[in-house]
This record gives C-alpha cells, structure tokens and sequence, in this order.
C-alpha cells in the first residue's frame, strides 16, 4: 500500500478489516457477507493501526491521515459516503465478491455463526417466531440467536446484486 494513494495493494489470503469509527454501517455489510470485520466506536487510530499489523487487517477508513502512519501496511481510503456504495467500493478494491460467505458471522459482534437446535433456545425466542421459524444459527462469541425471518429476503437479494457486481 502506498499511502499517497491510499489503496490497497497487498490482498492476504483471507481478507479481514477493521473499519474506523464512520464506517459502521458498512462495517455490518462486510460481516453480513462473512468478512471478519472488527469495528468499535471507541477504538482510536493507535489501537487500529496495532490490530491491523498484528491480526494483519485491511484499515478501512475515510480519514486520510490514519493511512499517512508509517506503521500501516494495509488500508484503503473509502470514498463513498453512502454504505452501500462503500461495500461495492470494498468488493471491487479487493476482488472479494466471488469471496462472500453470507450469513456467516455475527452482523452485531463479528463472531462466527453455527446453527443452533429450536430446543435448546426455545425460551428466548418471541411466540410468533417460534411458532413460525425452525432453523436457526447462534453466534458463538455473544449468543445471538438469527433466523429466515422477515428482512433475510431483501438482505439475501442485497447479496446476490453484490455478488454479480450490479
């Protein structure tokens, strides 16, 4: 990476980001299509720039001046202003739409996925769901419990358009 011009050069094996402070919107977008993607609204340039050299994540950031850090090895300065032109943005820059693993990590913390039997989480979920979903996954760092439900067609079909580059 070249920090003039603030792009990404070298793409590890498995793309993993940390996103700064004003991208997490986008943030939620790269865990929805399985990137691991940390993002924390309290984390400050020093401790984005060390995560990023020691767990050898992508920065991505508007902020010119964090990439200006000769200590940063890998980052891309994000453009858009608009989330979901930003993850086009991200995709496009690292050649990662072929790459996306829906549904595979936690949008809320970033965790891995696993499906989880309705038995065993049964009293946590709302009568309605209950009674009309049966497949569920839990994330294995904060317990959240996800299902089919009704906003997983639009973010499906969000997917497929990011998939196909449209």
């Amino acid at each position: 990476m070249t920090n003039e011009h603030a792009t990404v050069l070298r793409l590890p094996d498995e793309l993993r980001f940390i996103a700064d402070v004003h991208l997490g919107r986008l943030a939620r977008y790269l865990r929805m299509c399985g990137f691991d993607t940390l993002f924390e609204q309290y984390y400050d340039d020093r401790e984005i720039i060390d995560l990023s050299v020691r767990e050898d994540r992508i920065i991505l950031t508007r902020d010119k001046d964090l990439l200006k850090s000769k200590k940063v090895r890998n980052g891309h300065l994000v453009h858009s202003d608009v989330p979901v032109e930003q993850i086009r943005e991200i995709l496009c820059a690292c050649d990662a739409a072929g790459k996306i693993k829906p549904f595979t990590r936690c949008m809320e913390c970033n965790g891995v996925m696993e499906p989880v039997g309705k038995e065993e989480i049964i009293d946590r979920l709302m009568p309605m769901t209950r009674d009309h979903y049966d497949e569920f996954k839990r994330c294995c760092t904060c317990g959240r419990i996800y299902w089919e439900g009704s906003h997983f067609i639009r973010m499906k079909s969000f997917i497929m358009t990011l998939k196909s580059g449209t």
